[in-house]
């Protein structure tokens, strides 16, 4: 029994002990964004696609849009719909609103899994363009 409870208080001690030593110290937190925060902790090309994608200028403003539209209520999703496969090199990135009953897709977005280039996927014309070609395309009403 004794040796149950040291075990136990040696885990948990343990645990408390590298639990506050993962935190960044609120000088640090306050120093870096909380956006730089999340780039420290990426781990994953995926999560890299997604990030490439979240730093698009119309993705940051249609997000702003759409929370002020909604008072806060509602926000974007960005997330991988699907990976690289040995037929097709690129992570397929949709921005996406959950309105309550599905998700509504904004955009879709192809980043190069080797060279991380992203582009816009125009569903009208179902092809791939560079951002530029879209930006040169598209007003910025539509974007």
């Amino acid at each position: 029994m004794k040796t149950s409870i040291s075990n136990f208080l040696l885990i948990w001690g343990l645990s408390c002990l590298v639990l506050t030593a993962c935190q960044i110290s609120p000088k640090k937190e306050a120093a870096l964004g909380k956006r730089e925060i999340v780039k420290l902790a990426l781990a994953t090309p995926e999560e890299a696609a997604v990030d490439r994608v979240m730093d698009l200028e119309e993705v940051k403003r249609k997000m702003a849009e759409v929370e002020k539209a909604s008072k806060g209520k509602r926000h974007l999703s960005v997330y991988a719909e699907t990976t690289p496969t040995k037929e097709d090199l690129y992570y397929w990135i949709k921005v996406a609103e959950n309105n309550g009953g599905s998700y509504v897709a904004y955009y879709t977005f192809a980043v190069d899994s080797k060279t991380r280039d992203v582009r816009y996927y125009d569903p009208m014309q179902d092809s791939l363009l560079t951002i530029e070609q879209w930006r040169k395309t598209t007003p910025l009403s539509e974007r």
